[in-house]
């Protein structure tokens, strides 16, 4: 009798087949208030379905659009001027994007939308800080105290060569 060895395979869920998404997306603004957080706990719950799972997101807030936008709805090209406009940020494996655009795309409350790869990380811009005029008074410097310096080309220049590494 003869030993052959056997080897079996095993394959742990392994994240590195996932990736992470983001989709942003405009919501009729004709749709109750009710009817929009219906829309986005749908969205939600179809993601979890392709085996995603969401790491960030922004409910749909009613926004101005910066231009009209057309979408055909019941055979009929309607035009928006607003929209509620929200965005997902989620981790799923790579055939799930493919398969929510199919669903988006189907599913006429949604004006338009866009699904893009992204990192994990946080990539919102922090928010420019606010200080009112008494700050500078608070600090001592007037507003017409603050005066314009000429920049020496040549010896920012000079600093530039400094700084780089050859």
């Amino acid at each position: 009798m003869t030993f052959k060895p056997h080897f079996v395979s095993i394959k742990f869920m392994d994240n590195s087949e996932n990736k992470v998404y983001e989709v942003s997306f405009n919501i009729v603004p004709t749709l109750a208030d009710e009817f929009v957080a219906a829309e986005f706990g749908n969205l939600k719950e179809a993601l979890s379905k392709l085996g995603g799972s969401v790491i960030a997101e922004q409910y749909p807030k009613l926004i101005n659009l910066a231009y009209e936008m057309n979408r055909v709805i019941a055979n009929k090209n309607t035009k928006f001027n607003s929209a509620y406009f929200g965005w997902v940020k989620f981790e799923a494996p790579a055939t799930a994007a493919p398969e929510l655009k199919k669903a988006l795309d189907r599913n006429e409350n949604i004006i338009r939308f866009m699904i893009i790869k992204t990192v994990r990380e946080n990539t919102m811009a922090p928010k420019k800080i606010f200080r009112p005029e008494g700050t500078r008074r608070a600090m001592g410097v007037s507003k017409h105290e603050v005066k314009e310096v000429e920049m020496d080309k040549e010896a920012v220049d000079k600093k530039i060569e400094e700084l780089i590494i050859s």
